[in-house]
């Protein structure tokens, strides 16, 4: 079976390991007694749990990074996650992915041309903006190498922008509308294509323009 390395015993990784346990042979890394004994006793014979410093060539030999298919740093310390993804990289794992605990960091990652960056940051800070925006609007994803976001909008009766052209909203708001939701199914919308109220937009733009739209949309003329 294939083999993933994960880097931390915390609980994203035991929920990780969870989910490749039946399509990789999983080894978490940790060097905390206690951290291991927790990811252990979660994960029973899911997956193995290895006490050792992850930042450690033997240690990541001994687990067999020169095997894995993948190789996850997902421990809460930004450093030893940038150390554990240079020794995956020299070893010539062909997929990293790192989880960037500070924002400011994630440029240091990048230079290292791994996989992907996952960016606590910015996971929190959309849950936080899901949680605060109304039921019918959800920021789906930003990319924070591009900032740009992907959200779904539903349209009330009363939105200001009922009646509306879509060739209005992208033009004002700098935002592209690739698909409408109606009540009949996905569409394709036309730049005529006047917005009724229940449609749900689907809208991708900078994260800034997204916001405005959201704020605007929102009101009522």
């Amino acid at each position: 079976m294939r083999i993933a390395i994960i880097v931390g015993a915390n609980n994203v990784s035991v929920s990780v390991a969870k989910l490749l346990s039946d399509r990789y042979e999983v080894i978490i890394v940790d060097k905390s007694d206690e951290a291991c004994a927790r990811a252990f006793k979660a994960l029973k014979s899911s997956a193995m749990v290895y006490k050792g410093d992850p930042s450690s060539v033997d240690v990541l030999n001994e687990v067999g990074i020169d095997k894995a298919e993948l190789f996850l740093a997902l421990s809460d310390d930004d450093d030893l996650n940038y150390k554990a993804c240079s020794i995956a990289k020299e070893k010539g794992v062909p997929i990293i992915i790192a989880r960037v605990n500070n924002k400011d960091h994630e440029d240091l990652f990048k230079e290292l041309n791994i996989t992907s960056t996952v960016n606590v940051e910015d996971i929190v800070s959309n849950n936080i903006r899901n949680a605060i925006l109304s039921d019918t609007t959800k920021v789906l994803f930003t990319d924070p190498t591009t900032n740009i976001s992907f959200a779904i909008i539903k349209i009330g009766g009363d939105s200001s922008i009922v009646g509306k052209q879509i060739n209005y909203l992208i033009d004002n708001y700098n935002v592209a509308i690739p698909y409408i939701i109606t009540s009949n199914g996905i569409i394709k919308p036309g730049n005529d294509y006047v917005i009724e109220g229940d449609n749900e937009i689907v809208v991708v733009g900078p994260s800034e323009s997204i916001d405005k739209f959201i704020k605007e949309v929102s009101s009522t003329e």
